[in-house]
């Protein structure tokens, strides 16, 4: 654990969380980590180094941390995100280490402990709870995300998902796993009596937070409803690690300001590209279509049911790079509609 901490120690845009971290899921009817507060809660983590898990006070100047990502929040927002992961109360369930077979429950809050001066220029002290240093010490795998995109996503449940795939993105000979419907709802965070249908899951937690990931990350994903009868039960997410290009894409994407990035995702605006930006027609090297004109030219020619347009994409993107074609240039359109209209065959 410690070594997978120091190795990382001077790599500033990498940022280190331990399997059980990611895996803690929100004690149900307890209003989850706010987005604001899951980005602190990496920077802490970062900042504690090799000795994450060890009993000891951490501290950091106050200037350090806000020039780390949070320089934007007012000090009145700071003290509240602080307050807030005292407050948070999570559980991590592990091996039982006294029944062979078994399973343990622990609980308890994030910090124990803040001590934060009122003048800036002071310092930030605090100490992980003993849940917390317990599930530290206990984890043999560890998720390597990238800070830069840990702070300009836009909603919590996207970073949350952004953790979630990318503890599992590490494991070998694994590229999907299906969750029951009410344990992506708690796994996102989506409080109780929020979000209850499908429908209501789908447009506005998955779908948004899959296409904001997909803009982001170094990865992409899709998903697809497993329905019993008629009522869907289940999602399976299906990721995979983005090409060269689509890499190169995501960087500019996070090196370009943050403003016109939600209409850059959604298609209404002028998408990041690996080619000139004054070719007439350029397809999304990566992200989701599924808002805007290329999911709607999606669903106009695709054979009915219709498949997740985000697959069809991917699919459509690996046939040009393996033909030696630009997702730039006068045909793609043409081409992409032709693509979707032989669906069946592809």
């Amino acid at each position: 654990m410690s070594q997978a901490l120091t190795d990382r120690a001077d790599r500033p845009d990498e940022l280190v969380a331990s399997g059980h971290q990611v895996e803690m899921v929100f004690r149900r009817g307890q209003k989850a980590l706010s987005l604001r507060a899951q980005k602190m809660w990496h920077l802490l983590i970062k900042a504690a180094g090799a000795r994450l898990a060890d009993n000891v006070k951490h501290c950091i100047p106050l200037a350090d941390l806000y020039q780390a990502g949070l320089g934007h929040m007012s000090q009145e927002e700071r003290i509240e995100t602080l307050r807030e992961l005292q407050t948070t109360l999570v559980e991590v369930t592990t091996e039982s280490p006294k029944i062979k077979g078994g399973l343990r429950t622990g609980s308890g809050a994030l910090l124990s402990y803040v001590g934060r001066d009122h003048d800036d220029r002071g310092d930030l002290e605090w100490y992980f709870s003993p849940a917390l240093l317990m599930v530290f010490a206990n984890s043999e795998h560890w998720a390597i995300l990238s800070k830069r995109a840990v702070l300009a996503f836009e909603s919590r449940y996207s970073l949350r998902l952004y953790e979630i795939l990318t503890l599992r993105s590490g494991l070998e000979q694994m590229t999907s796993q299906i969750f029951a419907l009410e344990e992506l709802r708690d796994r996102l965070g989506v409080p109780i009596g929020k979000l209850e249908k499908w429908q209501d899951v789908k447009a506005n937690a998955l779908e948004p937070a899959i296409a904001e990931v997909n803009q982001l990350a170094g990865f992409t994903v899709t998903y697809e409803p497993v329905k019993r009868g008629r009522s869907v039960v289940a999602v399976k997410l299906t990721w995979a690690e983005k090409s060269a290009p689509e890499r190169k894409a995501t960087k500019r994407e996070l090196d370009a300001p943050k403003t016109g990035r939600k209409a850059r995702r959604a298609g209404t605006a002028e998408t990041v590209v690996e080619e000139a930006p004054n070719l007439p027609v350029a397809f999304p090297v990566a992200g989701s279509i599924s808002f805007g004109r290329w999911g709607e030219l999606a669903r106009a020619n695709l054979p009915q049911p219709t498949p997740d347009v985000d697959i069809v994409a991917a699919a459509f993107r690996r046939v040009r790079e393996s033909a030696g074609r630009s997702l730039c240039g006068s045909d793609v359109e043409e081409h992409f509609a032709s693509f979707c209209k032989k669906w069946r065959l592809a």
